[in-house]
């Protein structure tokens, strides 16, 4: 979890110097680069592995939907 901790504060560093190039004069192509390494970061790598982390030992049967239960409890 620290791994993902330290991931996290990087990526927002990364997204502060991104929209501060793009809006103060800096070259706007790195600032958008820069943007964008930053999103995909998140989406790709920090999101899922938080996902795995928090969801790792547990029973996941009982957040998915199952109709089949639903007619069992409705004919008793």
């Amino acid at each position: 979890m620290r791994i993902i901790s330290v991931l996290l504060i990087a990526v927002i560093i990364t997204l502060i110097i991104g929209f501060y190039n793009l809006y103060n004069g800096g070259d706007y192509a790195l600032a958008q680069k820069t943007i964008g390494c930053a999103v995909v970061t998140l989406f790709f790598i920090l999101i899922p592995a938080f996902l795995i982390v928090r969801y790792k030992d547990k029973k996941l049967k009982s957040f998915i939907w199952n109709p089949d239960a639903l007619k069992d409890d409705e004919e008793e």
